[in-house]
């Protein structure tokens, strides 16, 4: 399986980030983000209501078409998950489902941060998409946040025709630990042999959680500190766990088709790569995307940066690739 690359300002080679991009690594570097020693003398809740407001960004509305908002909730293991829907405007029947769940470290990440991403990928895909209001750590450690996840995609498959979808059309779909929350929903049900899922679509996943290997990994990111020890309760034997890092999953056969997409300058690019790799070898149609010039997160620039916003093409593109 080879990887797709896209250009950066370096063309193919890479090397170098969009402009844009590298004022975003450096106000990273300068930020003064919470450390080990914040924890041990601030309670989670409290940082984690410092932590929040600093993460996402604001974005634009690149949807050209008329689409249907609507917002209700969905009954969870733990009571009702908020979710919202958007759908082409008029009679539609059949589209493919696209459901997602958003980034933020388990820990943080809002709905509102990635409506503008669904309802670009609702628009140009022609399909509807389900925006997902997990639980979040620490008030919500692992695994209440993916029985959400895992219980909204199992009532689009069961409710799909409802939405004006195709149950055999659904795809899981998340950034970052979103990313992860997806592919684990289909490990999930290949093990429960149900439902089954046409796609998943994995943007920037961190998939593994433990050591970061050739300087890799979840720990390498600003929050790599807090994220895992908050999502995990502080429960390092959870890391091999493959509900918690799928690409430590033995068996990966049977999983649904993947787009993979990765980004140049972002801390779980090869893990993200790597698990491409070993979904392909498992059997499983991948298809893998790395982003020159782009860093983690950058999905939350859409309708600001161009370069961001061709990523929607390419998961509207494979989309419809996949269900014909």
């Amino acid at each position: 399986m080879e990887i797709e690359i896209r250009p950066g300002p370096n063309g193919l080679e890479g090397g170098q980030p969009w402009p844009a991009v590298a004022a975003l690594l450096k106000n990273v570097e300068k930020a003064n983000f919470p450390t080990v020693k914040a924890l041990k003398l601030l309670p989670r809740r409290m940082l984690a209501r410092i932590i929040r407001p600093m993460m996402g960004s604001g974005n634009r509305d690149i949807a050209r078409g008329v689409l249907v908002t609507e917002r209700f909730h969905v009954a969870g293991p733990n009571g009702p998950v908020p979710v919202r829907s958007y759908r082409p405007e008029g009679l539609v029947s059949g589209l493919p489902v696209f459901v997602y769940y958003h980034g933020g470290g388990w820990l943080g990440g809002t709905v509102d941060v990635v409506e503008n991403v669904c309802r670009a990928v609702a628009d140009c895909a022609h399909c509807v998409a389900l925006n997902v209001d997990y639980r979040l750590a620490p008030e919500h450690p692992f695994p209440a946040g993916l029985e959400d996840c895992r219980a909204v995609a199992e009532w689009a498959v069961a409710h799909a025709k409802k939405l004006g979808g195709d149950p055999s059309k659904v795809f899981l779909a998340g950034d970052s630990a979103g990313g992860n929350l997806a592919t684990v929903c289909t490990l999930l049900a290949k093990e429960a042999k149900r439902p089954k899922y046409r796609g998943q679509v994995l943007l920037y996943a961190a998939v593994d959680l433990g050591p970061p290997v050739g300087g890799q990994g979840v720990s390498c990111s600003p929050l790599g500190d807090i994220a895992p020890k908050w999502y995990l309760n502080g429960d390092e034997r959870l890391v091999d766990d493959p509900r918690v890092s799928p690409a430590r999953a033995k068996d990966l056969s049977g999983l649904p088709a993947a787009l993979v997409i990765t980004a140049e300058f972002c801390f779980v690019r090869d893990q993200g790569e790597t698990y491409a790799k070993k979904l392909a070898a498992a059997g499983v149609p991948v298809k893998a995307i790395r982003y020159n010039g782009m860093c983690h997160g950058f999905l939350d620039n859409v309708g600001l940066w161009p370069e961001t916003d061709a990523i929607i093409e390419d998961v509207a593109a494979w989309i419809g690739e996949t269900c014909r």
